[in-house]
């Protein structure tokens, strides 16, 4: 691989792959990349233990291939705009953006011609109607919720509401800024209208948009500033389970000791692993992967994910916080979100588990069994 003398590094200091890494916001996968790309290499790579050392001039490039993949450039384009003067770059930067801006405008017709096709525009996707007091049925339901450890205030709800005709809501919502109050709020806003709707006759989509307007209402008309609320809701009809969903709090199915992930984060970061823009590596350590780009809040796009999924006797529905899923890793998780108890059993065994992992947190957890 690379490796150069001593002396063509100048007068900057040597760095470690580890000191860049902080340096810059790159994780240390990430800068390997880079340095088998050509787009970073160190200035000396030791050839006996392998160990590469950078200077401290390379830290400006370091940042700035962060910041240009945190947009979701390529890497070929990178490696053209770090080695442009400023002016340039800045032009090349505007270029790419204008393509990207006018592929996005390509791709909003294509989906609207497909929409089009399917027969709607605006309706979520509906199955065959099922009877929902048939089987499955829900055999237990619960919600938690807790301070953690060291937030000074509880910003995280849970709820869990029968519904009339034999439906089960389960609800999630993560609030943030200054208003301690308006996740739980949210929660009961959601709840009462979706009693209202489906008691009126709307079926349960139907019922669902009406009370997500209603819950976007609440959080349009709170003060401005930064504040809002991420939600996650699952409602089950009998084999039908329906979501709406904004934010980074999530849906898990669990079948058969096989766990589906069904709602994605909304954050900017995670978009660009979706696109494959991005990769887990490097969004992992990405400074703003944890930035929200859709959430129930003044000024931000509010419409949800609205998705329909299948469900049968012995399916479990999960919904977590990030306070649970964020803190503890997924093959943490999976023993809990796989093991037999009641709902009530899993809710409590998965707030043990958020605490034990250090609770840093407000936590929230809702889980329904079928049956």
């Amino acid at each position: 691989m690379h490796e150069t003398s001593p002396d063509a590094r100048g007068s900057h200091e040597p760095l470690s792959i580890g000191e860049l890494a902080t340096a810059s916001g790159l994780s240390a996968k990430a800068l390997r990349l880079y340095d088998e790309s050509g787009l970073l290499p160190p200035r000396a790579v030791d050839p006996v233990t392998g160990y590469r050392s950078y200077g401290t001039d390379q830290v400006p490039r370091a940042r700035l291939i962060a910041a240009l993949r945190g947009v979701g450039m390529g890497l070929a384009r990178i490696a053209i705009v770090c080695d442009l003067p400023s002016d340039a770059a800045a032009s090349e930067i505007r270029s790419w953006w204008r393509q990207e801006r006018a592929d996005a405008i390509s791709r909003d017709g294509a989906v609207l011609q497909l929409l089009t096709a399917l027969g709607s525009t605006r309706k979520a996707p509906v199955m065959t109607s099922i009877d929902p007091t048939g089987s499955p049925r829900i055999a237990s339901a619960a919600a938690r919720a807790d301070i953690g450890t060291t937030r000074p205030a509880q910003q995280d709800a849970a709820l869990e509401r029968p519904l009339p005709g034999g439906r089960r809501m389960l609800g999630v919502a993560d609030g943030f800024g200054e208003d301690a109050l308006l996740a739980q709020e949210t929660l009961g806003i959601v709840s009462g209208a979706l009693v209202s709707a489906l008691a009126a006759g709307d079926d349960l989509s139907g019922a669902l948009d009406r009370a997500w307007h209603e819950a976007e209402a609440l959080a349009a008309a709170r003060p401005g500033g930064e504040l809002g609320t991420t939600l996650t809701v699952a409602a089950i009809e009998g084999e039908r389970l329906v979501l709406a969903h904004i934010g980074d709090t999530r849906a898990y199915l669990v079948r058969d000791g096989r766990i589906d992930v069904l709602t994605q984060d909304h954050t900017h970061v995670l978009s660009l692993v979706a696109a494959g823009r991005l990769t887990a590596d490097e969004a992992a350590a990405h400074p703003d992967r944890a930035t929200l780009n859709r959430a129930l809040a003044p000024g931000a796009p509010t419409a949800p994910d609205l998705l329909v999924r299948h469900v049968m006797a012995g399916d479990r529905v999960v919904l977590l916080s990030d306070g649970v899923h964020a803190v503890v890793p997924a093959a943490g998780l999976a023993p809990v979100l796989t093991a037999p108890g009641s709902a009530e059993e899993v809710a409590d065994a998965l707030v043990g588990l958020a605490l034990a992992a250090g609770g840093p947190d407000n936590i929230a957890v809702a889980v329904a069994e079928l049956a």
